[in-house]
C-alpha cells in the first residue's frame, strides 16, 4: 500500500526508472527486431550467423530508434504501471482481505494489470510503430527505407503520408502483448517478492531480493509475450503489397509464419528478448525500489 501510494504520487520517479532501463537495454531491442525479421516466411533461411545479424542490426547504430523507444517508455510504461498501482490500491482499500498471493487476490491483481496494459498500449501505439520502423529500416533496400530522423518526425511522416489511422497499425497484437507483459511482469514481481519475504524469510528491502523477484518477473514476461511480439513486429514492419512480405491480418501472419518457419518461428528472438527484458526489468525494479525508498525518507 505504502509503495503503491508513493508510485502514484511520484510520476517522475517512474519516468526516471523506465528511461534509465531503456538506455541500457535498447541495443538488445534492436537485435531482437532483426532476429524476428530474419528468414521471414522462408523455409530455406531459418537462421543466420549471429555475426551477420549483429552487423545488420548495428548498421546505422545500435541506438537506432532510441528517441522512439524513450517516447514509448515515457507513455506506455508510465501509464501501465501508474494505472496498475492505482487500480490495485483501490481494490486493496475496498477489500481489507485482499492478498496478492491468494487465489482471489491473484485474479484481481491480474485483471488490474491487464486493464492497465490495454490502456497504455492503445495510447502508446504510434510510438511503437515508429520504433519498429526505425529499428528495421536498414533491412530494407535504400529506395524503400523510411529514414525517420527521430520519433516525432516519424509520427509526422506516418500521419501525413499514410494517414493518422496508420499510427495504430498492429494495435491488436500490441494490445495483446501489453496485456501479457503487464499481466506477467508486474504481478509476478510483487507476488515473487511477497512470497520470498513472507515464506522465504528474505529481507523485503534487500537489493538481492529485488533482483531475484525481478528475474522471475522478466523470464515470465519474455516467454509469455514473444509469439505475439513477432506478429506485432512483422505487421508493423510490412510495406505496400509487392514490397516484401505482406499479411492480410494478424491471423494470416500467425498461420503463414507457422506454415513456413514452424512453431519456432514465433519464438525467434527469444534469447534477445530475454537479454533485453531481464536487465531492463532488473534495472527498472531495483531503481524504482531505491527511488521509492528515498522518497519515503523525505
Amino acid at each position: 500500500m505504502h509503495i503503491h501510494t508513493l508510485c502514484i504520487g511520484s510520476p517522475m520517479s517512474m519516468t526516471v526508472c523506465f528511461r534509465t532501463a531503456t538506455i541500457f537495454t535498447h541495443p538488445m531491442d534492436v537485435v531482437k527486431i532483426h532476429l524476428q525479421l530474419t528468414g521471414e516466411l522462408s523455409k530455406q533461411s531459418k537462421s543466420r550467423p549471429l555475426s551477420k545479424i549483429l552487423s545488420s542490426a548495428s548498421r546505422g547504430g545500435i541506438y537506432r530508434g532510441i528517441s522512439a523507444s524513450l517516447l514509448r517508455q515515457s507513455v506506455f510504461a508510465t501509464l501501465r504501471h501508474g494505472i496498475y498501482f492505482h487500480l490495485n490500491r483501490t481494490i486493496s482499500s475496498n477489500d481489507t482481505t485482499h492478498n496478492a498471493i491468494s487465489l482471489k487476490g491473484f485474479g484481481l491483481t491480474l485483471a488490474s494489470a491487464a486493464l492497465a496494459g490495454v490502456i497504455g498500449a492503445v495510447i502508446a501505439n504510434p510510438a511503437d510503430v515508429v520504433l519498429i520502423r526505425m529499428q528495421s529500416d536498414p533491412q530494407w533496400p535504400a529506395h524503400a527505407q523510411r529514414r525517420y530522423r527521430h520519433a516525432f518526425h516519424g509520427v509526422y511522416q506516418v500521419a501525413t503520408q499514410e494517414g493518422i489511422g496508420r499510427l495504430w497499425r498492429g494495435c491488436t497484437p500490441t494490445v495483446v502483448r501489453a496485456v501479457l507483459v503487464t499481466a506477467s511482469q508486474v504481478p509476478s514481481y510483487h507476488m515473487a517478492k511477497s512470497t520470498l519475504t513472507s515464506k522465504g524469510g528474505l529481507d523485503s528491502t534487500s537489493v538481492s531480493t529485488h533482483l531475484l523477484a525481478a528475474s522471475i518477473s522478466a523470464i515470465s514476461a519474455s516467454v509469455a509475450t514473444n509469439p505475439v511480439d513477432v506478429v506485432k513486429t512483422r505487421i508493423i514492419n510490412m510495406q505496400k503489397q509487392g514490397r516484401g512480405p505482406h499479411y492480410s491480418s494478424n491471423v494470416d501472419c500467425i498461420v503463414r509464419t507457422i506454415g513456413t518457419e514452424g512453431l519456432s518461428g514465433l519464438y525467434k528472438g527469444l534469447l534477445a528478448t530475454m537479454s533485453r527484458l531481464v536487465p531492463h526489468t532488473l534495472i527498472l525494479w531495483v531503481v524504482q525500489e531505491q527511488v521509492l525508498s528515498a522518497a519515503a525518507s523525505l
